[in-house]
């Protein structure tokens, strides 16, 4: 690609205002000089993110560090996708003519076929937006579309549209305006068949896909015929055009999804519409049943939390389910927007009363794991092998999430099974990734302990490193000297540091039974690495419970204070994951 001159590059830097990028999604207030507002890259209470004067081109967060110019805003929170993106995206909205450096005539070539291809999808998005307004053969689509509900201005906003009958209706308009019928094929927009280019969308309502600024890469379009073997067609997947790689609606959502702080992400055109008519506009469409690694990429850059909103059945669920897999390395939040059983966001819409519960139902998303959890335990029945089958189905699905307060939650809500404490205990080695159900050298299970109740997260975490120290002394007492009592919250397990670090073989007769069950789970074994990991699992929760106290007693600075030192514990977990 042709590189922008360095004088144009300046140009877009001196004219950029980046005080207009960022208003665009964080609510700022001038304070001492500076503009100030909520850092949009963490979460905060109180605001440490500001515009560096005297003439705020550049922004800082004294909470996370983070740090840049219009530039690093585009592509870290507008979706551009590299620093010439950035460079052209703002050029476009300041105005500033872009010159490019000499380049070779082919590639000059290329630049230029790429921007009538762009033109072409441009004026094929407006030709079907007239058409749908102003066609006779459209008037069925028009009444479809008001009878749901979907106000005009609406689906003007969404440049909603009609793709003639005929064949060559929009082939033979760009033809006469001069664009070739390769270009045509090019684009997506006509098949090329005995030298006569045949129109690829035909008597169907069509929905432009955007990229994050708005130019139009290729259409979903709907039949309204029942007989049509494919309800929905997209445009055909090529270098214009990946569907995985793109959001329906992301251009018009990306700002309002910003200032809220989360997106909601659909299965389809009309569920979109119909969430911007329960007043959310940051709403998007995976144009599927899953999200894919690269959509979930492009909503990263934009918000810290995407709220799932399927369809309310079997297939809505495990659509959520495989988000999981796509978002294991992306820094987002997963949250899911719990329907009215059978429904879908565009039905709901169609009534006021259901725009109202869906407002309510996107409101109050639930974290997607404890989610889960509980769909789960609703299929389970009440027979042991039932239990037993459905704790194995938990322990899968939690075992390759990292420790958070969401998988806190998701394991609380376990214990709606009413399992027995074995096999609690069991799912908690699990569920903590570690292995659960593990065997002694000679095969058989390993007693445990059996409490009146299973344990919590914060017990479990607890014992396994107790059982670590006392299975590997000369790296675990060390370690068990270094901690604070208070890294521990049982008292039980207070005790029994101490009496780990001593080296006491004979316990209290009250502890005796939490030393059984430590001494069998120390008779597995271990490394140091697992000592390593399970000491900082259990100074993070230490760290979060002091974070609590400090929020709850106003201390804002101490409650950063400790808020770094979980994020370097969590820095530290990942890396040795």
């Amino acid at each position: 690609m042709p590189r922008v001159d360095d004088s144009s590059i300046d140009e877009v830097r001196r004219t950029a205002d980046l005080l207009e990028l960022v208003r665009g999604q964080v609510q700022l207030a001038r304070r001492g000089g500076r503009w100030w507002g909520r850092c949009p890259f963490h979460d905060e209470r109180t605001p440490s993110f500001c515009l560096i004067p005297p003439e705020n081109r550049t922004y800082y967060c004294y909470g996370c560090g983070a740090t840049g110019d219009a530039f690093t805003w585009m592509q870290e929170r507008e979706g551009a996708g590299s620093f010439m993106e950035a460079v052209e995206g703002l050029a476009d909205r300041f105005g500033v003519e872009l010159r490019y450096q000499a380049s070779s005539p082919q590639e000059e070539a290329r630049r230029r076929e790429g921007e009538r291809i762009r033109e072409l999808m441009e004026r094929a998005c407006a030709f079907y937006a007239a058409m749908l307004w102003k066609a006779d053969e459209a008037a069925t689509a028009r009444e479809y579309l008001l009878g749901r509900g979907f106000p005009e201005e609406l689906l003007r906003l969404f440049r909603v549209g009609w793709a003639p009958g005929g064949g060559t209706a929009l082939a033979g308009r760009a033809i006469q305006e001069g664009f070739s019928r390769e270009q045509l094929a090019q684009a997506g927009l006509a098949r090329v068949r005995g030298g006569t280019a045949q129109d690829f969308f035909q008597s169907r309502i069509t929905f432009p896909i955007s990229d994050a600024r708005g130019r139009v890469q290729g259409f979903g379009a709907r039949t309204l015929d029942p007989n049509e073997r494919a309800k929905y067609v997209n445009s055909p997947d090529g270098d214009r055009f990946r569907k995985r790689e793109l959001l329906f609606g992301l251009d018009l959502a990306r700002q309002p999804a910003a200032k809220a702080g989360f997106a909601v992400v659909s299965e389809g055109y009309t569920d979109v519409l119909g969430l911007h008519m329960a007043g959310i506009p940051g709403a998007v469409a995976c144009m599927g049943t899953a999200l894919t690694t690269a959509q979930l990429r492009l909503l990263a850059r934009v918000v810290p939390e995407v709220r799932l909103c399927f369809d309310a059945d079997r297939a809505g669920e495990e659509a959520a389910r495989r988000t999981i897999e796509a978002a294991r390395d992306v820094p987002v939040r997963l949250a899911v927007v719990g329907l009215p059983p059978g429904s879908d966001p565009g039905e709901l819409a169609g009534q006021s009363s259901g725009r109202e519960v869906l407002a309510a139902a996107v409101d109050s998303a639930d974290p997607l794991l404890p989610w889960l959890v509980d769909r789960r335990i609703a299929r389970a029945g009440d027979a042991p092998a039932d239990q037993d089958r459905a704790l194995s189905d938990l322990g899968d699905l939690l075992e390759a999430f990292p420790e958070s307060p969401d998988k806190d939650e998701a394991i609380r809500r376990v214990t709606a099974l009413g399992v027995s404490p074995v096999l609690f205990d069991r799912f908690m080695r699990r569920a903590q990734g570690g292995g659960g159900g593990r065997r002694r050298p000679g095969g058989n299970p390993a007693p445990e302990a059996a409490p009146e109740e299973g344990p919590s997260l914060d017990e479990a975490r607890e014992r396994r490193l107790l059982a670590l120290a006392i299975a590997m002394p000369t790296a675990g007492r060390p370690m068990l000297q270094g901690m604070r009592e208070d890294h521990l919250a049982s008292p039980a397990h207070q005790q029994a540091r101490a009496l780990v670090m001593e080296g006491t073989e004979g316990w209290p007769d009250d502890l005796k039974p939490l030393e059984a069950a430590l001494r069998a789970e120390a008779a597995d074994g271990g490394t140091e690495e697992e000592l390593k990991d399970a000491y900082l699992r259990v100074e993070k929760r230490a760290l979060e419970r002091k974070m609590a106290a400090a929020r709850t007693a106003g201390d804002d600075q101490e409650f950063l204070r400790l808020q770094a030192m979980v994020k370097r514990v969590e820095s530290v977990l990942r890396a040795g994951a």
